[in-house]
């Protein structure tokens, strides 16, 4: 029982440090899906908060019965191999993009807020990304099990210091011409992390030796970046409209305490970034198993030279191409799994 709340802990940590990357530690992801829409954006945390443990359980459950070998396996049950197929080309794009993109941010982080050089912020995060790749699942499970607790304590010192609750009325801004775009929000929100994070959850799944720590773990999970995001979004409420058009509000919020504060936040930045980092170097050579014959250690050194090579070239106008193609399959990822959910259910009553 101790060991299955255990790995269950593990599980909880690794899904919300997959999820919560450098856009939720700053807050900039919270104000553009929820906050701006007042109310309105509270339902849709309560809402997101659901899915969020319905749809890791859902994905960690069918990688386990399934025993998928990689996110491939998984989509081509979901979608069927032709679409899962070009689904899964997509997800390899976006994933090789963000995490080129997320290392670049890493040398740009060293030399804005360390006063570093940018090549020794990307150099340091690729050997540190080897060295954990390199030794599995377990290597990345003890990593979020560092930085989630990290995360909740910095969110935390962000609710107690901005005190919602001695605010009198939240000056919110909700968008009028769209009125029913605040309930699109979440399950874009949703839909695009957890197509993401199925890179670690499949894993996850398929080293499961029961359903039971995925069950548990995926809830824990799913309920903690609701918490966070609840307790993001009351901090940031306060400041509303102040905050719309910038891209950090949690460092506005903090601007009172000091450089100090500047800094740590600065170190949490780089650990979501970093953890995400690990998570998708993770994924990828787990996909590129199925098509490569080459050892996981030469897969990670030429997953990381390749996406070392496209942070100098930028790839902005490549994922400008993907993303809109790629959110539109996402929506479709949540209907299916629920479709699958419920054709299983009926194929059990017969």
């Amino acid at each position: 029982m101790e060991s299955t709340w255990k790995q269950s802990v593990q599980i909880a940590f690794t899904y919300i440090g997959t999820v919560v990357g450098a856009g939720f530690a700053s807050g900039r992801e919270i104000v553009e899906f929820f906050v701006q829409y007042g109310i309105q954006g509270l339902i849709g945390i309560l809402l997101a908060s659901l899915l969020f443990v319905w749809a890791g359980v859902r994905v960690m459950i069918l990688a386990f019965r399934l025993q998928a070998n990689s996110y491939q396996e998984l989509n081509n049950y979901l979608f069927g191999r032709t679409v899962g197929s070009l689904f899964n080309l997509i997800l390899l794009a976006v994933l090789l993009g963000t995490t080129s993109v997320m290392l670049a941010a890493t040398g740009a982080l060293f030399a804005g807020s360390f006063h570093l050089p940018a090549q020794a912020g990307i150099w340091c995060s690729m050997v540190w990304i080897y060295l954990i790749t390199s030794r599995g699942l377990a290597a990345i499970h003890s990593v979020n099990s560092l930085f989630v607790p990290t995360l909740i304590g910095f969110t935390l010192l962000v609710f107690c210091y901005s005190a919602p609750w001695n605010a009198e009325q939240a000056d919110v801004l909700v968008e009028t011409s769209k009125p029913w775009i605040w309930f699109s929000s979440p399950l874009a929100y949703v839909a695009l992390n957890v197509s993401l994070t199925q890179a670690v959850l499949v894993p996850i799944g398929r080293e499961s030796r029961s359903e039971r720590p995925l069950i548990v773990g995926g809830m824990l999970g799913g309920l903690g970046i609701g918490l966070l995001l609840l307790l993001a979004y009351w901090s940031m409420s306060v400041h509303m409209p102040q905050i719309v058009t910038m891209e950090m509000p949690m460092i506005y919020m903090l601007t009172g305490l000091g450089q100090k504060v500047a800094l740590l936040f600065a170190l949490l930045v780089f650990a979501e970034i970093f953890s995400t980092l690990v998570a998708n170097v993770f994924g990828l050579v787990q996909q590129l198993k199925q098509w490569v014959s080459l050892p996981p250690a030469l897969l990670i050194l030429a997953i990381l030279a390749a996406c070392y090579l496209i942070s100098f070239i930028g790839f902005t106008p490549l994922l400008s191409l993907l993303y809109p193609l790629f959110g539109q399959l996402v929506f479709l990822f949540l209907l299916m799994l629920a479709y699958r959910q419920l054709r299983e259910a009926a194929i059990r009553k017969r």
